[in-house]
């Protein structure tokens, strides 16, 4: 591994750290701006689930880009890190008990 790649590596998995966080203030923004009451529970998890993916996801967009890494190597590496973090924070919402 290049010292590039264990930089995206390392700046990554702090975002993903950091993804719990990001769940709590938008559960919290979400329940306190009563969008809670306009969606049933599985579509409100969802949503709360799907903002901290999406600043993630972006997040490491900008990394990745900025390294010049290729088109396709940030395509696949995103969609992993997308669809692991969307599973781990809707499961984490789900067994909290979050509705």
């Amino acid at each position: 591994m290049d010292e590039e790649s264990a930089i995206i590596v390392a700046i990554v998995v702090f975002l993903v750290l950091l993804s719990p966080i990001l769940l709590y203030w938008t559960v919290a923004f979400l329940d306190t701006s009563g969008i809670d009451r306009h969606l049933p529970g599985t579509l409100f998890i969802a949503v709360s689930a799907l903002v901290p993916v999406l600043i993630v996801s972006l997040l490491s967009f900008l990394v990745m880009r900025h390294y010049n890494k290729p088109p396709g190597w940030i395509r696949k590496k995103l969609a992993f890190l997308a669809v692991f973090l969307f599973a781990a924070l809707f499961m984490l919402l789900s067994m909290l008990g979050v509705v």
